[in-house]
């Protein structure tokens, strides 16, 4: 049988909505955009992102690099355009520029100026056409007056790009009243964070004395963008390591450098006070930041082979590789995701444990310390008052004997009569009682103090630190969590038995397991001071 060929062309209006949907945020976006300034090697990028008189989103790049002809314009607005000639350009596969654009704006224009070229040439890709003009796209040299205007600034007159999106209609969510002051609020929170993750993002580029990255000049609405260091502010390098990897057509260099950061207090002591809150220190921002050809492109997160939690706050890793481990690394459409393969994985576990260990023992060794210091002896002082008044009609244990050598007490409940723990103290009204930690990262433990039946608690467990300590002024909400903590103490006194002994340690285990892993992502308190 013959076989018989068909065309199978995309439907061009399906498809160009489809790819809508393919995860973009804002800055990610940008991002993608500003990757093809630097590609045509340009030295300054002017973005906006504002609002007209109308609410109108206005959003625009606009560069010096050399520019684009007439068919390098339809080529940029190709899905799946041309191969660049340089394999370690930022622009990767053809389709950033309009799946990032689309993404938010229902029309791209482009107008470029070349270095050989007086005229000023357009291009436009609008999605409410595509029905009628398919995948062609109507090229002219009468771009609009503000977009003239943009190239001559950004460009003195010589060659550069602007791109534009019009059509904006999914940037911020739809108002009542677009110019509203909502509306303005939530543009200006997302211009702000543009300008922290561009800051970030291409860092290398934007510091002008970091000489592994051309030299680039960002502004965002009229405001240069500073660069952000991940690793400055006092970080110390625990390890650097650059090591050959295997990319199947010879070697390529990969550069691994863990920093420990210090704390707020010794932070703010070498740098001065506004150095902490610059360094975004803090539970979201430890990890791995991965950069490629210079420019970060995935992190901060440690890759899926540890989660991110509180006690490596302080470190964070460098990982650079050129586009020859692009393979190795998998890169993404939007070059904001990797995967690492089974023997990177290993290699990068083996590498960075001991860095991550000497964090964690920072961390902890200043946080003892600080939480020491936050806690008030006193705190607790109206919850045992108010225990020892109500604990006289709550029914409890019979306590038959004490023995401060082995840390036991004997007690009678309906069950009949159990062991359970029992630490001495002077002060025969105590029911509740702070100490440093407690065994297996418990929270609390029930405990006779003195006579009393009682309940110890950790001041090193994560939930004492995050949510005790920032409220410690509050004593209504001390008491309450010290009578939820006390309550449960009493209750397994009541109910203890030998049999169901190995039960309550496994409940109070899992209980104190949960709470560290619920309190993960609540910020750390301000101790410090």
């Amino acid at each position: 049988m013959s076989e018989e060929f068909y065309e199978v062309t995309p439907d061009p209006a399906r498809i160009t909505e489809s790819l809508r949907d393919t995860g973009y945020v804002l800055n990610t976006a940008v991002a993608d955009i500003i990757d093809n300034s630097i590609a045509a090697e340009a030295d300054t990028v002017h973005i906006q992102l504002a609002q007209d008189i109308r609410g109108n989103v206005l959003f625009s790049v606009a560069d010096n690099g050399h520019g684009m002809t007439g068919e390098g314009l339809v080529n940029a607005l190709r899905y799946g355009s041309a191969h660049r000639e340089d394999p370690a350009s930022l622009g990767k596969f053809g389709l950033g520029l309009k799946t990032a654009s689309t993404a938010f704006a229902r029309r791209i224009r482009l107008t470029s100026r070349t270095a050989t070229s007086e005229d000023i040439l357009t291009a436009v890709w609008d999605l409410d056409r595509v029905a009628e003009l398919g995948w062609r796209v109507p090229l002219g040299n009468s771009p609009i007056p503000a977009d003239r205007k943009l190239l001559d600034s950004v460009s003195n007159g010589g060659p550069g790009t602007v791109v534009r999106w019009e059509t904006v209609d999914r940037v911020i969510r739809e108002y009542k009243e677009p110019g509203g002051q909502r509306a303005k609020n939530a543009l200006k929170k997302a211009a702000q964070q543009l300008r922290d993750h561009l800051a970030m993002v291409f860092q290398r580029f934007l510091d002008h004395s970091d000489h592994r990255a051309p030299n680039v000049t960002m502004v965002l609405n009229g405001e240069p963008i500073q660069a952000w260091n991940p690793f400055g502010f006092g970080a110390e390098l625990l390890l650097n390591l650059d090591t050959p990897v295997d990319t199947g057509n010879g070697d390529a260099n990969l550069t691994v450098r863990a920093f420990v950061l210090p704390r707020k207090a010794e932070m703010q002591a070498q740098l001065g006070e506004g150095s902490y809150a610059e360094s975004r220190s803090g539970n979201k921002t430890q990890g791995i930041y991965v950069y490629r050809e210079n420019r970060l492109i995935h992190g901060p997160d440690w890759l899926g082979m540890w989660v991110q939690e509180p006690h490596f706050t302080l470190c964070r890793v460098e990982l650079s590789f050129d586009h020859r481990l692009d393979l190795a690394f998998q890169i993404d459409i939007k070059k904001s995701q990797i995967v690492l393969d089974s023997g990177l994985t290993e290699f990068l576990q083996q590498a960075l444990t001991p860095p991550r260990r000497e964090a964690e023992i920072r961390y902890r060794a200043g946080q003892r310390k600080v939480v020491e210091a936050a806690s008030d002896k006193t705190m607790h002082n109206p919850s045992n008052a108010a225990i020892e008044e109500k604990s006289q009609s709550i029914p409890k244990p019979e306590l038959k004997s004490t023995d401060k050598t082995t840390g036991k007490a004997e007690i009678r409940n309906p069950h009949g009569i159990v062991k359970v723990d029992f630490v001495e103290s002077e002060n025969q009204r105590i029911f509740l009682e702070t100490v440093e930690q407690l065994d297996d990262g418990l929270l609390y433990k029930p405990s006779y103090i003195g006579p009393n039946p009682g309940v110890l608690i950790s001041r090193s467990h994560p939930y004492y630190e995050k949510v005790y300590l920032p409220n410690r002024a509050s004593g209504v909400t001390v008491q309450a969590l010290d009578s939820l903590l006390w309550a449960l103490a009493a209750a397994e006194f009541r109910s203890a038995q030998e049999s169901t002994r190995e039960v309550f340690e496994d409940i109070r285990y899992d209980v104190s397991k949960a709470l560290r892993k619920l309190v993960e992502d609540l910020p750390s308190p301000e101790l410090d001071n």
